[in-house]
């Protein structure tokens, strides 16, 4: 069903998933605004470092800069785009790829946050589709060169779940999914907006911890004070997703009705901090969350969309989550050079 593949934004989740889409034969683009990585790309591949490194891979691919797409309207239009750039920046890269989109093709966001509404203004809601990025931690850490920080999923702990936004299963997102089990395990969903509250718990806990302490995932995760913070966070966002309607599932090792009762139940809060620390020694020493990257590479991070959507919510639905809205505060500050990342810019949440 889907032959050509636009990754529009080939950053580490889309680049790693482009790279594997390439190797196994897949006609993939790759779209992106950096002009030494596009460059890297064309002259040499992408190169994928997995934690495993007898994995490890380069594979040659088409990479694009953002002002080449028009050259593609004489070509074959895409059966899909992953649309994988930051969540601020969906509709304009969800414009700029729709015209090369065949009219019966589709458009799948692969981000952090929840993005769907940005991309049906834009194609409507029947070309829109949703992969929950369960299990993938990545780092685009050269032009060129991803490296994954994260094991593999398993048949208990699926990597990728895609969805439609009404929930039924249809044809295009089974080929959507045998697709994309050449990047990660994968699965059809019938509870996509379920999925995508749940990943975003766990990006709401940990993303903006990493970010405006400057911690790695794992640093974050063992230091009894962040790790407080992350528990606290989760808890709230939790709580809002199910005052919302929402079914959430576990997801990245948490179970998230025990992460819910955390801050009030000692035993859900010693459970889930075992679970947390499990995970955390799971993951490669030097795996840093989006955010984190960001604020390293002194770009603008996702934490409107992450920590100030669930503030957004808790307000509009009265559940308090009024620590991510001051968390977010403290990263707006961080992000326009008014603070300095330091554990100690946590201490008072």
């Amino acid at each position: 069903m889907f032959e050509k593949v636009a990754i529009v934004g080939a950053g580490a989740v889309g680049g790693y998933v482009g790279a594997q889409l390439s190797r196994a034969g897949v006609e993939t683009v790759f779209i992106d605004p950096w002009p030494q990585h596009v460059e890297a790309m064309r002259n040499n591949g992408i190169s994928v470092r997995e934690m495993n490194e007898a994995e490890n891979f380069s594979t040659p691919v088409r990479a694009l800069h953002i002002c080449d797409v028009p050259q593609l309207i004489s070509e074959k239009p895409f059966d899909v785009a992953f649309i994988a750039v930051k969540s601020y920046d969906t509709r304009w890269a969800t414009q700029m790829i729709a015209p090369y989109v065949a009219p019966g093709g589709c458009f799948v966001s692969m981000q952090n946050s929840i993005n769907e509404e940005e991309m049906a203004a834009v194609v409507g809601w029947g070309r829109t589709l949703g992969c929950t990025v369960n299990l993938l931690a990545a780092e685009l850490i050269e032009p060129g060169v991803v490296v994954r920080n994260s094991p593999r999923g398993t048949d208990k702990s699926i990597g990728l779940c895609v969805g439609e936004v009404h929930g039924r299963v249809t044809p295009r997102v089974e080929a959507l999914v045998s697709m994309l089990e050449h990047a990660d395990t994968a699965k059809a969903t019938t509870n996509l907006w379920g999925d995508r509250w749940s990943k975003l718990v766990i990006n709401a806990m940990r993303n903006g911890v990493s970010a405006s302490t400057g911690m790695s995932g794992k640093q974050r995760d063992l230091d009894e004070h962040a790790r407080d913070v992350t528990i606290r966070l989760g808890s709230s966002c939790v709580r809002v997703g199910k005052t919302m309607g929402l079914a959430l599932d576990a997801v990245s090792g948490l179970d998230l009705e025990v992460l819910a009762r955390a801050e009030e139940d000692p035993e859900a809060y010693k459970t889930i901090t075992e679970m947390i620390l499990k995970v955390a020694n799971s993951r490669s020493d030097s795996q840093r969350p989006s955010m984190g990257q960001d604020i390293r590479k002194g770009r603008r991070t996702e934490t409107q969309a992450i920590n100030g959507l669930v503030a957004e919510r808790g307000r509009q639905f009265g559940v308090d989550a009024s620590i991510h809205q001051r968390l977010n505060d403290i990263i707006l500050q961080v992000e326009a050079g008014k603070l300095t990342p330091h554990p100690d810019l946590i201490r008072d949440l």
